[in-house]
């Protein structure tokens, strides 16, 4: 984990740059759910950063979004968080299954929050 750890403490140093411009220099074998991994600590890391945790999803704003959404960019992997109203029950969220997933585009963690759920989503982003 530390590598992860020395490889957002470089990322933040500056801004986000253009996509593809910084190497993501963890090595996960290939395997897609260990970068899925990867990728939600290095979401909850910098959000840490940002935020006093608990972090709450729904207070991010707009403005860090779009910053965390270019340092992902910056580093080839597109990064979307989806929000859908609950209506009617809570749903049942199962945060492990991607592990059953091949794909890191049909990977997904989720988080329930005021009524709403929070889709977390990563995707290799096609080079320019």
């Amino acid at each position: 984990m530390s590598s992860v750890i020395e490889f957002i403490d470089r990322l933040l140093e500056t801004e986000p740059g253009a996509p593809h411009s910084v190497q993501l220099e963890i090595d996960t074998g290939g395997d897609q759910s260990a970068l899925f991994e990867v990728l939600l600590l290095t979401m909850t890391e910098i959000l840490k950063r940002w935020y006093a945790p608990p972090i709450t999803i729904g207070a991010i704003s707009d403005s860090d979004y779009a910053r965390l959404v270019g340092y992902f960019a910056s580093f080839g992997i597109e990064f979307r968080l989806s929000v859908a109203q609950i209506t009617g029950a809570p749903p049942r969220i199962n945060n492990r299954d991607y592990v059953n997933k091949t794909r890191l585009a049909d990977m997904k963690f989720q988080m329930a929050h005021d009524g709403r759920v929070y889709t977390a989503r990563f995707a290799s982003l096609p080079a320019a």
